[in-house]
């Protein structure tokens, strides 16, 4: 009966493994942004940054704040290859994808997609995109605040190579909190494998 009580744990245990394997924040390296968001490569052969400000200002940031309804925000993503210049491969088929929250549209600049061939280890490609908040963001009589999060990616030879995002805030006073971004946290998960190991050894006595 002990040896079946530690099978159980060793099962739960396998089981949280495959669910975390199955995340893509698992398989990264990722690293929190200040002000929200994350930074994720994948492995070392790109980088990418993605920076904020709004139109006319000097520096580029990972958060903007207190952005009003007239405001162009303009997103930079910078996406460097990181590979050593004696490496015997084609760097075609890089492909840039950017996924503007739904309180946001386009205005112009770079496009939510890009294509490129031909990027030579240390070459670096600059995109910037223009955005501004939705104005029905604004038709609300209230005080309020609200943060989103813009995420951009990068894709070699349709191979998920890495992500940057940025935040965003508009509206009146401090914002409370920053939206999900979607992607389940590596220490939820691993929660979960704790949780299930506990119950069966609860069990097992």
């Amino acid at each position: 009966m002990k040896n079946k009580g530690y099978k159980l744990i060793a099962l739960a245990a396998f089981v949280a493994g495959l669910f975390l394997l199955s995340n893509d924040k698992a398989l990264a390296d990722c690293e929190s942004n200040y002000g929200g968001g994350e930074t994720c490569i994948y492995n070392k052969r790109f980088s990418i940054e993605k920076k904020v400000r709004i139109e006319g200002d000097d520096d580029w940031e990972s958060k903007v704040t207190d952005v009003d309804e007239d405001d162009v925000v303009e997103f930079r993503i910078r996406i460097k290859n990181l590979s050593d210049e004696d490496i015997d491969k084609d760097f075609d088929d890089m492909k840039m994808s950017d996924s503007l929250p739904k309180e946001m549209e386009r205005v112009g600049g770079s496009g939510l997609t890009e294509y490129w061939d031909d990027f030579d280890p240390g070459e670096t490609k600059t995109f910037i995109i223009k955005a501004q908040i939705d104005e029905d963001e604004f038709d609300r009589d209230e005080a309020f605040d609200k943060c989103v999060v813009n995420k951009a990616k990068v894709y070699w030879d349709d191979e998920f190579e890495g992500s940057d995002t940025a935040t965003v805030c508009y509206g009146k006073g401090k914002p409370k909190e920053l939206p999900n971004t979607g992607a389940v946290s590596i220490t939820g998960i691993s929660g979960i494998g704790l949780l299930l190991a506990g119950a069966l050894m609860r069990k097992r006595k």
